[in-house]
């Protein structure tokens, strides 16, 4: 062998050796999921903690670091109601861990809720539904097996992850609540508290969001106590953009909630498909088929008690693979109280194609309800 290739042949090993020697030192991934240690549960919203990482458990229950130094690491997971878990990890390789989060109350039945579609039907774990929206409504003599040992403090859905409120009426000794879903597939729990602050979560469904035509979605939420609604009027480029809050040409909102005169049958006719008010609630539409014109969107403060911060999310194609949207962040004050706010407008053109466009608004008053 010539000293050329000997020395080439060398270069290689010590490369070998150092890329070797690289990944053991190097950067690594981890991931696992979180679950309720003895039913197995997904818990969404975990504060995962990895050294000085730290990241939040999804939907599933799944966590993810894609960059960690090798080396001896301590990995804390904390949820409120539940005790916080540990686990030693020694990472020298892509490293999955599952850990278990453990609460003193009894095991949460998963007959004591059940789910319906906007037209009260059931709805099962794997089911679909045609619109874009599902009630939850929950029996607290069920929720736990033995339901005196319980002293039931509050409940809450986790939607796709996120957590929901849910009103409850104790009167009857049941809460419900209505909730917005994505394109798509999408994940239900129901959570519990007790007096304590313990926490209890239910096994995890999936319903899935399917329809011919999915044009148009508007969801306006908002955190604090408030009531705050959705409006969306019809009208051709050439009229004047005026919100008139009781007149009913036109016009989607609490009073009028399935209008038949914005197009040709219910396909092209939207639906308010929630009207909510409170802590953490929201207002939607829904309309399957857009027809050429002008969507003017306006929101309302029917009862604003403090600073009030909300979202409206526009989305289109709701059952596509990517459905494309806008989001716009609002702002309500007191003084804002009776007031209604123009967000947008989306004017759709004969050929099918959509714009946001912004209208001169004008605020009418109408005629009285």
């Amino acid at each position: 062998m010539s000293v050329d290739r000997r020395y080439a042949l060398l270069l290689l090993i010590l490369a070998l050796i150092l890329v070797g020697c690289t990944r053991e030192g190097g950067v690594f991934s981890v991931s696992g999921t979180v679950t309720e240690k003895d039913t197995g549960n997904p818990l969404a919203g975990a504060v995962v903690i990895l050294g000085e990482q730290r990241t939040v458990s999804n939907a599933l229950g799944q966590f993810a670091f894609p960059e960690v130094a090798g080396g001896e690491y301590e990995l804390k997971v904390e949820l409120q109601g539940y005790q916080a878990g540990l686990q030693k990890l020694s990472v020298g390789k892509d490293t999955t861990a599952g850990i278990g989060l453990v609460s003193p109350l009894p095991v949460l039945q998963n007959n004591g809720f059940h789910l319906t579609d906007s037209d009260n039907e059931i709805v099962q774990d794997g089911g679909a539904v045609s619109t874009p929206s599902l009630q939850l409504f929950y029996y607290t003599r069920y929720l736990f097996e033995q339901p005196d040992e319980v002293q039931i403090d509050s409940v809450e859905a986790v939607i796709n992850g996120v957590p929901w409120r849910v009103e409850d009426d104790a009167e009857y000794w049941m809460g419900q609540g209505g909730y917005p879903l994505e394109a798509g597939e999408n994940t239900v729990q129901l959570r519990v508290w007790d007096s304590a602050g313990w926490a209890r979560t239910s096994k995890l469904i999936t319903v899935r969001f399917q329809a011919e035509r999915a044009d148009l979605r508007l969801v306006l939420s908002w955190d604090v106590w408030a009531d705050l609604d959705l409006h969306l009027f019809k009208r051709q480029p050439t009229e004047p953009n005026i919100f008139e809050l009781y007149d009913e040409d036109r016009h989607v909102y609490y009073s009028n909630s399935q209008p038949v005169d914005f197009g040709e049958g219910p396909a092209q006719n939207p639906v308010l498909d929630w009207d909510g008010w409170g802590e953490g609630s929201w207002d939607g539409i829904f309309l399957p088929e857009l027809t050429p014109g002008d969507y003017h969107i306006w929101a309302y403060a029917w009862s604003v008690e403090e600073p009030t911060k909300a979202e409206l999310r526009v989305s289109f194609d709701l059952n596509s693979p990517e459905p494309q949207g806008e989001s716009y962040a609002l702002e309500f004050s007191e003084e804002d109280q009776a007031m209604p706010i123009y967000v947008t407008t989306v004017r759709v053109h004969e050929d099918g194609t959509r714009e946001f466009v912004y209208c001169e608004p004008q605020v009418g008053y109408g005629p009285p309800p």
